[in-house]
């Protein structure tokens, strides 16, 4: 295992706390806490690639859709060409974006929001916050401030769920939804069987996410890998090592977002 603070700065006294980090092809992106938008090329070094003005941004997540770096934040959707930022059309507080089918998805502080490629349009639920999206074959599933929202693309109808606390993180695992609340519960079920809450006591949960074949749990207590052993949900340290933020995974090699030593890398990741 190796471990590296990046990136930093020379005014930072201090580790600088991440929010996000993206392990692209060739290159890993990092958003900071006050300290702007960051990547860093093969082995060179880290570099700011965010303007002043974007520094006044909380970057909630970092998003690559084919060429286009995304950033969703505090203003806005904002994206970048590899060499110049620009504030897309939708300027509310956004929370997660995709691109999956030939549209654009973003969650807001007012609903889900969809482009096909030229404006952006009110999709889904204005009247709440919107935190996170899947799209699956039969269902688009919606984290939001009352539970989950389903959307059945055989009956072309919406589901809702209210499970008494905000759906902030969102994944699927060999065919089992799971997610992450607001208040560092983790939220396991489906829809024809129902949903789970569990809490860990001492332990609170940032975030759910599939890397790879792991299903990975962003804690403040570092990161946990999520297992099933004769039926039954278990949780496993991968890296005891603080607050956690986000993960990504690119080759055998783990990026992990913390809030107190910038990004850590962990080589030699198993597979599964």
């Amino acid at each position: 295992m190796s471990i590296e603070q990046a990136p930093g700065t020379r005014e930072a006294r201090e580790p600088l706390s991440c929010s996000s980090v993206l392990a692209g092809t060739e290159t890993i992106y990092a958003a900071t806490m006050g300290y702007g938008i960051y990547r860093r090329r093969l082995e060179k070094e880290w570099e700011r690639i965010s303007t002043p003005e974007l520094e006044r941004h909380t970057v909630n997540r970092l998003v690559l859709a084919g060429e286009t770096l995304y950033a969703c934040t505090s203003d806005g959707l904002i994206s970048f060409d590899g060499e110049k930022w620009e504030q897309e059309e939708l300027e509310l507080p956004c929370f997660q974006f995709r691109a999956e089918g030939g549209c654009l998805y973003a969650c807001t502080t007012h609903g889900l929001w969809c482009s096909h490629g030229s404006s952006w349009g009110m999709a889904a639920f204005s009247d709440r916050k919107v935190y996170d999206i899947l799209n699956v074959p039969q269902y688009l599933i919606l984290g939001c401030e009352k539970g989950l929202a389903l959307y059945d693309r055989f009956s072309s109808a919406w589901m809702e769920f209210d499970l008494g606390t905000g759906i902030t993180s969102l994944a699927v695992h060999h065919g089992q939804l799971i997610g992450v609340s607001e208040h560092g519960e983790l939220v396991v079920g489906n829809p024809q069987k129902g949903f789970e809450r569990f809490r860990y006591k001492g332990l609170f949960l940032f975030s759910v996410a599939v890397r790879g074949q792991q299903l990975l749990l962003c804690t403040d207590r570092g990161l946990y890998r999520i297992c099933w052993l004769g039926g039954r949900l278990t949780m496993r340290p991968v890296d005891a090592c603080g607050p956690v933020t986000d993960v990504d995974i690119r080759g055998d090699r783990m990026y992990l977002a913390t809030l107190y030593e910038g990004i850590r890398q962990i080589d030699g990741v198993p597979a599964g």
